[in-house]
């Protein structure tokens, strides 16, 4: 699977991911917090499928989307969860604490709480990267879960990342 991140100034972060079974996924984050999904499918120049998204939206979807929700919960644990859980993308810059290091070294999750999910490296996405084995590099962008305080600690540790 091949993911493309643009920036779009002014307006948020653009996400396309090509399809398996040809298209595209094309994400928007807006600034605002807003989400659009379009579905272009293969050979074709105008999307099929178009909806948009608000915040919380996004995040149930996220969570379903993860598995994070494959046991039952009573309604009120998941709607304590989907306030207190936070899933962030980390853009790790040229002179964060971080690169060159694999993540099981940093005791990322022992020092912050913080989970990295996976790591998205030129276009391209690693899910649940290995602790001993990957080791982080400038540009990458890190997909993290933990409680906003947890996400906090994390982005101090870093020193030059960036949500």
């Amino acid at each position: 699977m091949r993911i493309k991140e643009t920036e779009l100034p002014g307006v948020g972060k653009k996400y396309t991911i090509e399809l398996e079974e040809g298209g595209e996924l094309t994400l928007i984050i807006h600034n605002t917090g807003r989400r659009e999904l379009y579905l272009v499918e293969e050979e074709e120049e105008e999307p099929s499928c178009v909806f948009s998204l608000n915040e919380d939206e996004a995040r149930e979807l996220g969570f379903l989307l993860a598995g994070t929700t494959f046991q039952t919960v009573s309604t009120e644990k998941m709607e304590f969860l989907m306030k207190e859980i936070v899933m962030e993308w980390v853009k790790v810059g040229e002179n964060s604490k971080f690169i060159g290091k694999a993540i099981a070294e940093l005791e990322i999750r022992k020092k912050t709480g913080v989970s990295i999910i996976a790591i998205i490296r030129d276009s391209a996405m690693i899910p649940s990267p290995d602790p001993y084995k990957e080791k982080i590099q400038p540009k990458d962008t890190l997909i993290v879960v933990g409680t906003r305080e947890q996400l906090l600690k994390f982005l101090d540790m870093c020193g030059d990342c960036s949500t």
